[in-house]
Parts: structure tokens; C-alpha cells; sequence
């Protein structure tokens, strides 16, 4: 019977012995799980807010849940940026706090909380829409900064056309043969009429100039063509082409010199020639060739500006002249007209030296 006791006993100190190592063990593991577990969960966080850097340690991992665990409090407008370091079981979180920010347009003003944004996010932040024209007066890619005042001018160009008539030009083509103070509407003037093309600029809805852009012309003014008289009197000898001369206050413009004298009209027989070999015509005169050689042009004018013989060629002479008691004598085309024209005193503009 003792064996059997003394096993009995054996076997109980054995279990009691198990039991005490099991608790032992589990113990130890309890204590290094919770000792590692709080190692993982409570990790270092630095908080900086408005330049002041906190550190602390917490078991949150959410970023919010941290700052309200420690009693920050963040405006709708505020940011915040958040580093986590994996390896030293620690983060790193920065709080940025909005600053005020004016934004004027369209009449209105309205202030914005902003940060960490250029000019041109605070300008679609404030819900306003630049046009293509529009006026800042910030550059746009600028950061803001605390009380920046963002001003936004509308401009606006209106783009527009209306017709508009051209009013003729004149002008005037001189006639020798025509008296002074008369003219003759060779080619009528016709107004045109263009379409222009305007570009109005309103600034914040206020007009402020126009640009024209382009002419299309729909039907082009006529130049109104006059001839205007620019003789004494009507001359005598008629130039064929009047353009040749030209006369101010009825008297040749451009000429080498002036002879003085009597001038006498003569008419003579259809085909007779000169003394030069000219036939005798309307527009040829006799003179003294020692005083205005043959072939010289010429004008003569009364000195009374009453009568004028006009464009002529020296081409004759006759005994009045040579004597020097005559200055010229006038072919005329009958001797009716050589009677009408009798004698005056003339002033004869020698233009052009003849050869004789």
C-alpha cells in the first residue's frame, strides 16, 4: 500500500509542479506582449501650429483624432500636412492656419480664407471667372500673403461696323485759254461708301474708346474733275494743249525775261509764209529777231490785262519792228480781227530763246 501512496503523492507534487511552470510562462508571454504592444502603439508625434512645435506621444494613428486628443482646433479654411516615419515609430504634423485674403470684382468684395495658394487659386477659390481680357493686378503664379488685396478689372472689347460715306475729292486742272474766275466740271464727283469696322473697349462696364480695324470699301469716290480759267482774258491764240503754260494771276509762271512795247495786228493771205519760212497762222508774230530771235515762245498780254494774244511763236518781222517803233504785230486770222485789236501796249513774256 505505501508504493501507492508515496505515487500518489509524487504525481499531485508533479501536477502542482506543470501548473506553476504554465502560469510562470504565460505570465512571462503576457508581460512581453503587452510590453512590445505598447512599444508599437504609443508613438512620438511633433505638432507645430503657428511656429510652436509640441511634442507628444499617443496611441492614435488617425492625424484628426490626434489633434483633437490634444485640443487643437482647426477653422474650415486651415490645412494640414502630415509625415509619418515608419522606422522611429514617429510623425511629424504641421497645421496651416488661413489668412484673409480681399478679392475685389465685378463690384464686389469679398474676402477669402487662404493658404498655402498662388493668386490664382485664392481668384477661383473666390468662385470669379477671368475673361481673356481681364485686368489683375497681381501676377497670377504670386503666393498669397496675409491681408493681400487682389484687384480684378473686366475688359471687355466690343467688336462692331457701320457704313460711313467718303466724301469726293477735287480737283482742278488750270486752263490758259479759260478766263480767270471760270470753270468747267470736266468729270462729276460721286461720294463712296465704306463699311468700317469698329472695336469698342469698356473697362468694368464702362466705355472707354474705339480702335478701327478694317475698311472695306463697298463703292469708291469719283475725284471730281474742274477746269479752272487762268488767263486775263480769253486769248486770242488758243493753245491746244493749255497744260503747256502755266499762268498765275494771268501771267506765265516760269519765263526768261520781258520786252515792252507796242503790239499791232496784221492778217495776210491764206498759205503766206514768214520771214523765217513759217507759214503765217494764228500763233505766229513778227518781231525785230536782233531783240526776240526767231523760234522764241512767247505770251503776250495787254499791260492793262484787257486783252490777251496769248501762246505765240516769233516767226516775222516787218519794217515797224526793225525801226524799233513796234514791239510785235500780231498775226490775226482776218483783217476784221486785226481792226478790232488795233494797237496796245503789251508786256511780251519771252519763254524759251528761238535759234533763229
Amino acid at each position: 500500500m505505501k508504493p501507492q501512496i508515496v505515487n500518489s503523492k509524487m504525481n499531485k507534487l508533479l501536477m502542482q509542479s506543470t501548473v506553476i511552470k504554465m502560469a510562470i510562462f504565460t505570465a512571462v508571454v503576457l508581460t512581453a506582449v503587452l510590453l512590445t504592444g505598447s512599444l508599437y502603439v504609443r508613438n512620438t508625434v511633433f505638432i507645430t501650429d503657428e511656429g510652436v512645435t509640441r511634442e507628444i506621444r499617443t496611441a492614435q494613428t488617425d492625424v484628426y483624432a490626434i489633434l483633437r486628443e490634444e485640443k487643437y482646433s482647426l477653422n474650415p479654411n486651415d490645412t494640414v500636412s502630415y509625415i509619418k516615419d515608419e522606422e522611429n515609430n514617429s510623425g511629424y504634423i504641421v497645421i496651416h492656419r488661413a489668412f484673409d485674403v480681399t478679392i475685389s470684382a465685378d463690384g464686389a468684395v469679398q474676402t477669402i480664407g487662404a493658404v498655402d495658394c498662388t493668386v490664382a487659386d485664392a481668384i477661383e477659390k473666390a468662385g470669379i471667372t477671368l475673361g481673356e481680357d481681364d485686368i489683375v493686378d497681381m501676377n497670377l503664379s504670386a503666393e498669397v500673403f496675409p491681408g493681400m488685396e487682389i484687384n480684378v478689372t473686366r475688359v471687355k472689347y466690343v467688336d462692331r461696323e457701320t457704313e460711313i460715306e467718303v466724301l469726293f475729292d477735287t480737283e482742278y486742272v488750270d486752263n490758259a485759254n479759260l478766263v480767270i474766275g471760270n470753270e468747267d466740271v470736266l468729270t462729276a464727283g460721286e461720294n463712296g461708301l465704306n463699311t468700317v469696322y469698329y472695336r469698342d473697349k469698356y473697362v468694368d462696364g464702362r466705355y472707354q474708346g474705339s480702335e478701327q480695324v478694317a475698311v472695306k470699301v463697298i463703292k469708291a469716290p469719283v475725284t471730281e474733275v474742274v477746269e479752272r480759267g487762268t488767263a486775263c482774258a480769253v486769248p486770242y491764240a488758243k493753245l491746244d494743249d493749255p497744260s503747256s503754260i502755266k499762268l498765275v494771276d494771268g501771267i506765265p509762271e516760269n519765263y526768261n525775261r520781258i520786252v515792252s512795247g507796242k503790239a499791232t495786228a496784221y492778217s495776210a493771205r491764206p498759205g503766206a509764209l514768214t520771214a523765217s519760212g513759217r507759214k503765217a497762222v494764228v500763233g505766229t508774230v513778227a518781231v525785230n529777231p536782233n531783240v526776240i530771235p526767231y523760234g522764241s515762245e512767247v505770251y503776250i498780254i495787254s499791260q492793262d490785262r484787257k486783252y490777251v494774244y496769248g501762246y505765240a511763236i516769233a516767226a516775222d518781222t516787218g519794217t515797224g519792228m526793225m525801226e524799233g517803233t513796234v514791239a510785235v504785230d500780231l498775226f490775226m486770222a482776218s483783217y476784221a480781227d486785226s481792226c478790232r485789236w488795233g494797237a496796245h501796249y503789251v508786256d511780251i513774256y519771252v519763254l524759251s530763246e528761238g535759234n533763229g
